[in-house]
């Protein structure tokens, strides 16, 4: 059983808030494959389906070894900062959810964990899930968004004094693609309030769709760190070239922001990435591009500067990895953990690597049942502190590999 320290729950000031699309995973044993061929659903990949018209939601809930845990990319960052954190309600998150049994488990499940939630509650809407149907290594995934695909701007009132203390605030890109309005309005929150505004690009099949893309330029200019792998970026740059009606200028110097290609030979500037910069003091825009076991790319692009650093990610014995789905989310709340102590980039980066190493030891993004000693995360980023006059944080050095699998979640 994991412990955790009781600071006064709802008294206690979360540091992180995370908007993103809350699912309730579903485990369940198909050995036989009997349920796959039975409803005809394609094996071993992840695919959205009405699990509930299917039939496919009641036929596994009369399974005796089911298995439920919180799921969703930005609710499985929560869940991990929360055990890195083992202080009760140190992260918020928040999202849409139906008001069913479904609802109710996860919530429960969520806050077992120690994260606080606030959602958004969808009377006519089924909560989202992802039923796994598991196969030796086989993994089909069913997803059915429901509610959580609702998050409207009039969600957010109730919760924006609880925002005021926070240090980060984390939008996944599974929710932009559905709740611009809200998202911008975080976006403007976050710099109204001095609070370092999170991003990460999620899938790669969001980055073909031309509104998501002209959304996520439109937010860019208001982003402090931006996350994403390598094949995410390289699809939203080609949309951006081959979809958008917008200057070569810019074209180019996002491919050299993510791909370091001719940067040396370019005034790599935040004007020049963000066309309509929103802030006169100086700040910077932190870009993290990971690529499977390649070393991750980290670059910090101000003013005046590019800084450009690199980490290479240490080797895993591959029979000690179990799932790689979460490997991502769990990156980005081992970063978060040292960011909002302000460690140096590099220290962020490091422990990122170290956090997504220890979770996919896991099946899932199931927490691991000991929490970390805390003098070894004190020493991971102890020596390397350092304030910068943008983000908190300097820039030395970065790596990590974000394989994932998901459906907007």
């Amino acid at each position: 059983m994991r412990m955790m320290t009781e600071p006064g729950d709802d008294s206690h000031q979360p540091v992180i808030a995370a908007f993103g699309n809350p699912l309730l995973d579903i485990i369940v044993s198909d050995e036989a494959g009997e349920m796959v061929q039975r409803l005809g659903l394609e094996a071993d990949i992840a695919q959205e389906v009405d699990t509930l018209e299917l039939g496919l939601l009641d036929m596994v809930r009369e399974k005796e070894d089911i298995q439920y845990s919180g799921g969703g990319c930005a609710l499985n960052t929560t869940r991990v900062y929360q055990w890195l954190s083992g202080i009760r309600h140190d992260s918020m998150f928040l999202g849409g959810l139906g008001s069913d049994s479904s609802g109710e488990t996860l919530e429960s499940l969520v806050e077992e964990d120690g994260v606080k939630t606030t959602f958004a509650r969808h009377p006519s809407l089924p909560t989202g899930h992802c039923i796994a149907l598991v196969r030796g290594q086989e993994r089909t995934l069913c997803a059915n968004l429901g509610a959580a695909n609702m998050y409207e701007v009039s969600d957010l009132e109730a919760s924006k004094e609880r925002l005021l203390g926070t240090k980060a605030i984390y939008v996944e890109g599974y929710f932009l693609s559905h709740s611009f309005e809200a998202s911008m309005e975080l976006a403007l929150f976050a710099q109204k309030h001095k609070i370092t505004f999170v991003f990460n690009l999620c899938g790669e099949y969001v980055c073909e769709d031309i509104t998501y893309v002209e959304n996520v330029l439109k937010i860019l200019p208001y982003i402090d760190i931006m996350f994403g792998n390598r094949s995410e970026f390289d699809v939203f740059i080609n949309t951006v070239e081959a979809k958008l009606n917008t200057s070569s200028k810019l074209i180019k110097n996002l491919r050299a922001m993510i791909k370091g290609e001719g940067s040396e030979n370019l005034e790599l500037k935040i004007e020049n990435i963000c066309e309509s910069p929103v802030r006169s003091k100086p700040r910077s825009l932190i870009v993290v591009v990971t690529e499977g076991c390649q070393p991750v790319q980290c670059y910090d692009i101000g003013h005046d500067r590019l800084k450009t650093v690199s980490v290479p990610v240490p080797s895993l014995d591959k029979g000690l990895i179990k799932d790689t789905i979460g490997a991502g989310d769990s990156f980005i709340a081992g970063f978060l953990y040292i960011f909002v102590r302000q460690g140096s980039l590099r220290s962020c980066i490091e422990f990122a690597i170290w956090t997504a190493q220890k979770m996919i030891q896991q099946v899932g993004v199931t927490l691991p049942e000991e929490i970390p000693e805390r003098h070894l995360l004190e020493l991971s980023f102890k020596k390397h502190i350092k304030r910068s006059n943008s983000c908190g944080q300097d820039t030395s050095s970065c790596n990590i590999s974000t394989d994932r699998k998901k459906i907007k979640s």
